[in-house]
């Protein structure tokens, strides 16, 4: 099995050769819709590879939608 670091390693790589090849107009819907799914693939590996620690979830914000303390 492939590491995550190779993983992301791999697709920051894909991401950079898409990005160099967009262009400056009129950029295709089709590498529009590969840039943002590489892009979600890495921020689900980068949250895989560092994952939040224990403290970080006192200072975090309340899910939308909810009161959250003041209630």
């Amino acid at each position: 099995m492939e590491s995550i670091h190779v993983k992301i390693n791999e697709l920051e790589h894909k991401l950079a050769d898409l990005q160099a090849r967009l262009p400056a107009h009129s950029v295709p819907p089709s590498m529009i819709i590969e840039m943002e799914e590489l892009e979600e693939q890495l921020a689900e590996l980068y949250a895989r590879a560092h994952p939040p620690q224990a403290d970080e979830g006192a200072t975090a914000h309340p899910p939308a939608g909810s009161k959250g303390p003041e209630a």
